[in-house]
């Protein structure tokens, strides 16, 4: 594939590793609030240094036109603040990508980029943040996208890189799947404050229990084919992964605003919408709010 111009906005843990992988092959545009020159990815799967093309002003891109594609790998609950940088880089040739949590990441990034094609995904990247530009990487880096010929543009974008950018006819099932890991895994770690094996603990477990439930269950009411018999084992290997740290418990211990909204919120939402009912959702969402920064 030829060289393409692809913009990051967001590029910090997720965006950063999918903006490194991607600059090695293509023109890649970090769109950033800090500055930074370099990236530095440590990681046992792709390890990489090398030179970044950072920017923190959409008056500094460094295209007359605008980007092949746009991968949007912000914080759902920050993305109105970087409203600037949509109309430089989108036109109606260029594909952009929801690289974040939850399923409304299309409805979220259409009214920014009206004439662009919008597409979500589901993301799957552990990463964290040490310094602009430097992350620590611990495993995968793939993005499912419905399978359309927009979706394969992007999916080809990650040929000579080690990202898995995969179109997927159960896309939507594969977005419901990561909606429910959310709400449990987010949501249950920051209002304990502990790690992923807080799952583990017998009450905790009951509630992970119901929340998985729930999700799933208005996930098959939105027609995806969700298997609830798949919710015990599931919710095992969570509590195996003993020292996992989510982005959501990082965010509360930093004092910065959670996820809460794109994961908790839209379950109870789509819930609304297919007349399932969600009150252990509908209560962890209201915990989490009342415990952001005002």
């Amino acid at each position: 594939m030829e060289q393409q111009r692809v913009a990051v906005v967001g590029a910090g843990s997720v965006g950063g590793v999918f903006a490194a992988q991607l600059s090695q092959v293509h023109d890649v545009v970090a769109c950033v609030r800090r500055p930074f020159d370099r990236w530095v990815i440590e990681s046992p799967e792709l390890p990489y240094e090398g030179p970044a093309q950072a920017v923190t002003d959409p008056a500094d891109l460094p295209w007359d036109g605008p980007a092949d594609a746009v991968l949007v790998a912000l914080k759902a609950q920050h993305t109105d603040g970087a409203a600037g940088w949509f109309a430089p880089l989108c036109g109606p040739d260029t594909v952009v990508v929801s690289v974040q949590n939850g399923i409304e990441g299309v409805e979220r990034l259409t009214p920014l980029a009206p004439d662009s094609t919008v597409l979500p995904a589901v993301v799957y990247c552990g990463a964290e943040l040490l310094a602009p530009g430097h992350i620590r990487h611990s495993q995968s880096a793939r993005l499912i996208l419905p399978d359309e010929p927009a979706a394969r543009r992007v999916a080809d974008l990650a040929e000579g890189t080690k990202l898995r950018i995969e179109p997927s006819a159960g896309h939507l099932v594969a977005a419901w799947v990561k909606l429910g890991l959310n709400s449990v895994a987010n949501g249950l770690t920051a209002l304990t404050a502990k790690p992923m094996g807080v799952v583990a603990d017998p009450g905790i477990r009951a509630i992970a229990h119901q929340l998985l439930t729930v999700c799933w269950t208005v996930g098959r009411a939105a027609g995806a084919d969700m298997d609830l018999d798949m919710i015990d084992k599931t919710l095992d290997g969570m509590s195996r992964n003993t020292k996992g740290r989510t982005s959501m418990l990082q965010d509360r211990e930093a004092g910065r605003p959670t996820e809460h909204d794109a994961i908790h919120g839209a379950i109870v939402r789509a819930g609304e919408r297919h007349g399932v009912p969600t009150p252990v959702t509908r209560m962890v969402d209201d915990l989490l709010a009342a415990g952001d920064p005002s």
